[in-house]
């Protein structure tokens, strides 16, 4: 009888090989790659393996439909990627989410360089969810993405790294318009949010987690409570070399026992006042250029901006907020979202 096993197993080794899975694949929007479906792509990389996804004939391009929205990743710590100099956006037209990632996905997974919009998913997480995973998410746009919670990004009960992304644009109907994070600790560093909104956490929205906030930009999110970021059940946080401007409806930061330093607070609703342990902080205009231009403005800083280095209103010589000196100087923007930044310019 175990004869007769053995010949068995053998002849489905014969018939049926293992499916053998490639270290790179190429996704190319014109064709010329492996596949021309970022799910097709997925599923063939190995573990620890990369997708490149590309337009060949220079794009930019953007990813529709089946096969490039819902995109799950089977458990394996890949690097999903768009090729070095290309503009690939995946846009899942209010439909679907982009991305779902689950327990197993571990920090060398690595989502990178993608314009992510148009996502929708009424359990949270609108372009991408994470529940228990650890993924890096760097170089990434979120744009018009909306969820109940976590208009852009929610995470679950996992450690997670967002580097140097942009959230524009985004919502969610309960808390946090870009990002959600339940049980989590969360590093976000070298991030623009602008022009998000939510009930709580324009910006981000903390429950049970630990964030690590350092040189970023939030101006002109709303929120009723926490118009940048709101904390709840005990989340903790240290903000650091950040810009907390402009933010429309209810108090930048609210909630929980953040420490706040080396940050400029201006022009918010509600005014200033800051929860926690602040300290080391400049309550004064950042003058950032083109704060309310078409996606948000540029963000960059006016070249007399107290945010700057360089900047004798700057006691310690630190870059402030996210984007550098991007035009000459300035004066405080001229279109104002409301009473409470109009009165701050004049404090």
């Amino acid at each position: 009888m175990k004869g007769v096993f053995v010949a068995v197993l053998a002849l489905v080794a014969l018939f049926c090989p293992a499916v053998s899975l490639a270290d790179t694949v190429y996704v190319d929007y014109d064709g010329n790659g492996d596949y021309t479906r970022i799910q097709d792509g997925i599923d063939a990389v190995s573990d620890g393996g990369t997708v490149w996804v590309t337009a060949s004939f220079g794009g930019p391009a953007t990813f529709r439909g089946a096969g490039n929205c819902d995109l799950d990743f089977g458990g394996k710590n890949i690097t999903l990627s768009v090729l070095a100099g290309q503009q690939i956006s995946i846009d899942c037209e209010g439909a679907a989410r982009a991305i779902l990632l689950s327990t197993g996905t571990d920090s060398t997974s690595h989502i990178m360089g993608f314009t992510f919009l148009n996502g929708h998913a009424s359990d949270g997480g609108g372009a991408i969810r994470c529940d228990g995973g650890s993924p890096r998410i760097s170089d990434c746009v979120f744009r018009d993405n909306s969820a109940p919670d976590g208009g852009a990004i929610m995470l679950t009960q996992g450690p997670a790294r967002i580097t140097n992304c942009v959230f524009y644009g985004n919502s969610a109907s309960n808390r946090g318009g870009s990002v959600y994070a339940a049980d989590s600790d969360v590093t976000v560093s070298g991030c623009t949010f602008s022009d998000n909104d939510a009930v709580r956490g324009g910006g981000l929205a903390m429950v049970g987690s630990n964030l690590t906030m350092v040189s970023c930009t939030l101006a002109n999110n709303e929120a009723v409570f926490g118009s940048s970021v709101r904390f709840d059940e005990g989340s903790t946080a240290t903000i650091e070399q950040c810009v907390l401007a402009f933010g429309r409806s209810g108090q930048c930061l609210w909630g929980g026992t953040p420490e706040t330093f080396h940050c400029c607070v201006f022009g918010n609703d509600n005014g200033d006042d800051l929860p926690g342990t602040p300290h080391d902080n400049l309550f004064l205009d950042p003058l950032i250029c083109g704060l309310y231009g078409a996606d948000g403005g540029n963000m960059s800083l006016c070249s007399n901006s107290p945010c700057l280095p360089s900047s004798a209103s700057n006691p310690w010589g630190l870059q402030i907020g996210s984007r550098v000196q991007g035009c000459p100087d300035c004066d405080s923007p001229i279109e104002q979202s409301s009473w409470g930044t109009i009165k701050a310019l004049f404090r």
